[in-house]
């Protein structure tokens, strides 16, 4: 389930004999051309047809587009660009080296040039002082304000007319129950306020109450309001520090947005994944007895088929019924990055007709409770070619496509989704699949306790609008250790170990064994650093308890948004 993996055919293979020309040509001409050992990546046209870059000592082949390359240069490895990919300075490559040669797994080209800065969920128990701007208000002018390192400074002078300080950043609210949380000395009469767009436009606010007054010898006071339910949290405009009639200050040092979960709410469910079927039919017991140890009240099982159907119906609908007898409830997972082409679509539904047959047949305490499908396109061999190509296909609308497949075959079954954080920002698909599925199970595979919550949030607060639930899923298991090289644009004289090349509208990045002087029509990129990168900031494969340790204070405060947190899933923890 690890998202982002390149498909080795977009690798180049290793090449023993000195290769001095890239090639551009129909996929058909470069397999008859080529050696089985030659350098080569695959990648589209504006038309949509197939092409091959390959490099080797040939001048030219029938039907390519031939380049020479610098004198002296031994390719390594070929991998493609966008055609509309730019380079600014930098080239960070990701990958391992497997049989003698680099191959890239991933590739990212930053930029030093401003984006637009959209909105951002308000992150939690972060100080927002360090990011707020403040200006102060009120006709009579009696308020001196500095806000420097994430300290805010005040004064007021006597006054009957209201003033104080808006404190407002580029952020909305989480769709959750929420305290502000306040550090600050100070003398008495001061308030807290909360506006969101309406009460701002009308120059109103919600109060949220008075801070006591605290001396600033004093260890500093925690002032923790409750933020009202009739603030809209998608248009909140600003907090309001309001100054007393009489002179005062204050010095605020840290202003926050905590989790509010209700006391009675009841835990939710952790649940995790069991992709080997021996698992549950051969050793059912150990495996439940090891999830009510862990608190795991949902399995995701995968069943074998024969013929379009459960192959062994009697033996699953037994381990259901023991599952629920100790209240544990079990789900089917399925997951093919194929299942997101068009013409898997028939097979998948009769699949999922297959296990509506299987629940027929069987009592309610041995029924699935619903399908779960980990469908990630992005592990298909031409995902990449045909996202970044100029024949690019749209991979959301089929995704779309086989969502609607899979609810039209499913009726009124749970049916859930397994998606990767980093499509948080995919909005069109996200509200698509919420008519479509109950449940999302996120892949938020970090181990930051800050990262989880943050990159979680957006898909919590995507359940609450929608009334969908969500789960967090957080990966145990081993990821293979990979390398990060860093290149940079080579200067005049100094020598490239990766070249971009340019031919007919397309364009290669070509890694060498050795560096060269970087020939005319050649930008060449030199290796400035390389880093490891060995998964323990996805996986808690390497300390499981800290896993353990960390749930509690997740699951509390995920449960803040009311109704819309389906529990932690937790991947490969047994």
């Amino acid at each position: 389930m690890i998202a982002r993996a390149l498909m080795l055919s977009l690798f180049a293979m290793s090449a023993p004999a000195h290769a001095a020309w890239l090639h551009l040509c129909p996929q058909s001409a470069a397999a008859a051309a080529a050696p089985s050992a030659t350098p080569f990546a695959d990648t589209v046209g504006a038309d949509g047809a197939r092409l091959r870059w390959q490099a080797d000592s040939q001048a030219a082949h029938p039907g390519c587009t031939s380049i020479a390359l610098p004198a002296g240069a031994r390719v390594e490895t070929l991998f493609p660009l966008g055609p509309t990919e730019a380079i600014e300075h930098t080239i960070l490559l990701h990958g391992r080296v497997r049989e003698g040669r680099f191959a890239v797994s991933e590739h990212l080209l930053p930029s030093s040039r401003p984006g637009v800065q959209k909105p951002g969920i308000m992150p939690l128990r972060a100080n927002l002082l360090e990011r707020m701007q403040a200006r102060a208000f009120g006709v009579e002018e009696r308020v001196n304000l500095k806000l420097e390192g994430g300290r805010l400074t005040v004064d007021c002078g006597a006054g009957t007319r209201s003033a104080g300080v808006l404190l407002g950043g580029p952020w909305f609210l989480p769709r959750a129950r929420l305290r502000l949380a306040a550090s600050y000395a100070g003398g008495a009469g001061f308030s807290l306020q909360a506006a969101d767009g309406v009460r701002a436009a009308r120059e109103t606010a919600l109060d949220l109450g008075e801070l006591p007054a605290h001396p600033a010898a004093a260890s500093p006071q925690i002032f923790t309001p409750a933020l009202p339910d009739t603030l809209d949290r998608a248009s909140w405009k600003h907090f309001v520090l309001q100054c007393p009639a009489q002179p005062a200050s204050l010095a605020l040092d840290y202003l926050a947005i905590e989790p509010d979960p209700s006391p009675t709410a009841r835990p939710a469910a952790r649940s995790t994944w069991v992709w080997k079927a021996a698992d549950w039919r051969e050793h059912g017991a150990a495996l439940l007895d090891w999830a009510a140890a862990q608190r795991v009240r949902e399995l995701f099982v995968s069943v074998p088929f024969r013929n379009e159907a459960v192959r062994e119906p009697a033996r699953l609908a037994a381990f259901v019924r023991r599952a629920n007898a100790r209240g544990i409830r079990v789900l089917s997972v399925d997951g093919d990055p194929h299942m997101v082409l068009p013409e898997q679509q028939p097979a998948l539904a009769r699949m999922v007709r297959a296990y509506l047959n299987y629940n027929a047949g069987v009592e309610p305490a041995a029924r699935l409770a619903g399908l779960q499908f980990d469908v990630e396109p992005y592990l298909l061999p031409d995902y990449q070619l045909l996202e970044r190509g100029a024949g690019k296909v749209d991979w959301d609308a089929r995704y779309l496509a086989m969502a609607h497949t899979l609810r039209e075959a499913a009726g009124s079954l749970h049916l859930e989704l397994v998606v990767p954080f980093w499509w948080d920002g995919k909005t069109a698909l996200l509200d698509g699949l919420a008519p479509l599925v109950d449940t999302l199970a996120v892949m938020d595979y970090r181990t930051d306790p800050a990262q989880v919550s943050e990159f979680a949030m957006p898909f919590l607060d995507w359940g609450a609008r929608h009334g969908r639930q969500v789960r967090i899923a957080l990966e145990a298991g081993g990821i293979a250790a990979e390398t990060q090289r860093r290149y940079v644009r080579a200067q005049a004289g100094e020598a490239a170990g990766l070249l971009r090349l340019k031919v007919g509208g397309q364009q290669v990045l070509a890694l060498l064994r050795e560096p060269v002087a970087a020939a005319a029509g050649a930008e060449g990129f030199r290796l400035q650093s390389t880093r490891e990168i060995d998964g323990s900031a996805t996986s808690f494969h390497r300390d499981r308890q800290s896993l353990l340790r960390l749930l509690p204070a997740l699951e509390s405060d995920f449960s803040a948004w009311d109704g819309a947190f389906g529990g932690i899933a937790l991947h490969e923890l047994r």
